[in-house]
This record gives structure tokens, C-alpha cells and sequence, in this order.
């Protein structure tokens, strides 16, 4: 081999290691569900709540031509926000049919994904609510391909509660001085006999965390970014005098200058990737149910509204006109190189 041939190849080597170091991390934007795309990428599931909550879902047209679905709208003026609420006029009989709202999910799925979704306001913090964004796997026998929840809570709960739910082989460490929440339970496995049905691997924020709530829709809200990886998923919010400039620049970089995020699951047996599969995004606020219903006696401020949960839903619809989403933007990001969508469609999950 020549010299000029060899300094050629040296180079060309070179050159491709450094590329690979510059694009190791660099996330790039793969979906935008901001505005009126959200619509056109998310469907509008009617399935019976599998959560068994005091709800009916609807199918976008009637959620539309019914003003729970749309724009949001302040003045008479679009905001240029996605605005999902619940019915907020009809009393009901304690009997059912549940109270109209929404489960929205994404016709597409992903396999490791940067998620970043800027909410200025949440249904969370009023008595007979259950709102959730999570992630859900599209196997049929959940939790086989895993669930993310990214933000979740029920009744006047004032804290966010990040939690993944697996089958068995999931175990996350409580590395906590790398993550800001408190760790309330380690094993993901929902059938773990030691710990509450369905509970997962939960970390809690703290409520002066503002982000969950009525401090966090009275703040205006923030943004949540959740960090999928073969090695650890991560989720950090960050209130609206601190959002990271990259986010806003939509060239998201979380180990530049994110910081410690709210909630790290990092199995230390590295079993993520065969637990977690074409997931899907979801937004939805069901009632009552297997978590809100239950929790109603034991919530103070709850409790003393009604004997049940199910009663008050049913009989105060008015206590309900805050109940809603404002999603100002919803991005998806990949790291360079790794597959760009998973192969399911939506299933019922959870």
C-alpha cells in the first residue's frame, strides 16, 4: 500500500469515528403533534375504560362537534394549544353511562424516543379524576410490552407520579442522589406479590415540584421530557422560567444542561429493551375507577364531598370545567441511527 493510500484510509477512519462521536446522542425530530397535527396523528379510542372508571369514552367527531376536543380558546381567540376536556354540563345517574371524555392515542409507535410535551394546563388535582400521558405497548397481554407514565394522579393529589409497569424481570435502583423524586416502589413487575396490584416501579415527585396539579396549572404549566433508551428512561419537568434553551430551539440535548431529571429507572440487570416495544403516546382523564375510586375514602378533601366517588362525578358535572388538557406542542426526537418507529397500531392496554 501506497502512502498516499494509507494517509487516504487513515483519514477516512478518522473521519468516521469523529462523526459517529458527533452524532452519538444528537437527537432529530421525528414526529411534531403540535396544533392542528394532533388531530391528524392521534385517534380517539372508545373502548370500555379497562381501568373500570366512571367514564365514556368518545370518538373524535362526537368529542368536536361536542367542545371537548379542538383549539383551545381564550377571548374568542385561538391560543394555538390542543384542548381535551371532559362533559362539564350533564348530571348522571350513579348507574352509568360514565362521564364523556377522551382517550387519545397515536396511530404511531416508537422504539426509544426523546419525548418533550409542553403543557400549560392538566386535569390533575380535582376530586374524581384520574388524568394520565403515558406510554403504552401495543402487545395485547398487558404489560407485556411495557407502559411509561409520564404524568399521572388522581383526586387532589399534589405531586406528579412517574411509574413503569412490566411482567416480571424489571428491577429499577435507587440511585438517589441522580434522580429528584423519592423512589416508593422498585420492582416493575405488576404481579409482584410484595407490593400493591398493578403498582410498578414508582417514583413520586415532591409537590414543590410544581408539576402536578393546581399549583402547576395555576404556574402555567411547563415541560415534561422523557428519555428512552436501551440503558435507562428518564423523565425530567421543567417549570416555565427554566426550560432548557436547546427545547425551545427544538435541538434538544439532555446531557448538555438538563440536569438531575425528576424520575430515573435504570434496571441493574439492563433488561429494558425486552420489556418495552412499539409504544404509543396517550392522553386521557378517566374517573373514579380502580386508583381514583379507591383512593377517595383516604383522600381528606375528596371524601367529604360525597360517600362515593362515582356519586360525585355523577352528580356535580360543573366541578369539572377545569378538567382539561392544553398541550401547546408535543415533539417526538430519536438519537441518529436508531430505528424511527415501532410496527403496531394502538391496542387497549391498561
Amino acid at each position: 500500500m501506497s502512502s498516499s493510500t494509507f494517509g487516504a484510509l487513515l483519514c477516512s477512519v478518522i473521519l468516521s469515528f469523529s462523526t459517529t462521536l458527533v452524532n452519538a446522542g444528537h437527537y432529530s425530530l421525528t414526529q411534531d403533534y403540535s396544533g392542528a397535527k394532533f388531530f391528524e396523528g392521534f385517534n380517539f379510542s372508545t373502548i370500555p375504560d379497562p381501568t373500570q372508571g366512571f367514564v365514556t369514552y368518545i370518538d373524535q367527531s362526537a368529542a368536536n362537534s361536542t367542545g371537548l376536543a379542538g383549539m383551545l380558546t381564550v377571548n374568542g381567540s385561538e391560543t394555538g394549544a390542543v384542548y381535551l376536556g371532559v362533559d362539564s354540563t350533564t348530571k348522571l345517574s350513579t348507574s352509568g353511562p360514565g362521564r364523556n371524555s377522551h382517550r387519545a392515542q397515536t396511530n404511531q409507535t416508537w422504539n426509544h424516543a426523546l419525548v418533550i410535551a409542553d403543557i400549560s394546563h392538566t386535569p390533575g388535582g380535582i376530586c374524581g379524576t384520574w388524568p394520565a400521558f403515558w406510554m403504552l405497548g401495543t402487545s395485547s397481554e398487558w404489560p407485556n410490552a411495557g407502559e411509561i407514565d409520564i404524568i399521572e394522579g388522581v383526586n387532589s393529589q399534589n405531586f406528579n407520579a412517574m411509574t413503569l409497569h412490566t411482567n416480571a424481570g424489571v428491577e429499577v435502583q435507587n440511585n438517589t442522589n441522580l434522580f429528584k423524586g423519592t423512589l416508593t416502589t422498585s420492582d416493575c413487575n405488576v404481579a409482584d406479590p410484595n407490593q400493591p396490584t398493578n403498582q410498578g416501579c414508582n417514583i413520586a415527585d415532591s409537590p414543590n415540584a410544581d408539576s402536578f396539579g393546581k399549583v402547576f396549572n395555576a404556574n402555567g404549566g411547563g415541560v415534561f421530557a422523557t428519555e428512552w433508551t436501551s440503558d435507562f428512561i428518564k423523565i425530567w419537568f421543567f417549570n416555565r422560567t427554566h426550560i432548557p434553551a436547546n427545547v425551545l430551539s427544538s435541538s434538544p440535548s439532555p446531557s448538555s444542561s438538563w440536569g438531575t431529571p425528576n424520575a430515573l429507572f435504570q434496571p441493574a440487570n439492563n433488561t429494558i429493551d425486552s420489556h418495552f416495544s412499539d409504544l404509543q403516546l396517550i392522553f386521557d382523564t378517566t374517573m373514579c375507577g380502580q386508583w381514583a375510586g379507591q383512593a377517595w375514602t383516604t383522600d381528606a378533601e375528596c371524601s367529604k364531598l360525597a360517600p362515593t366517588c362515582d356519586q360525585y362525578v355523577a352528580e356535580n358535572p360543573a366541578a369539572f370545567k377545569d378538567a382539561y388538557w392544553a398541550i401547546n406542542s408535543l415533539k417526538v426526537f430519536q438519537d441518529q441511527g436508531a430505528p424511527a418507529y415501532g410496527s403496531g397500531n394502538g391496542t387497549q392496554g391498561r
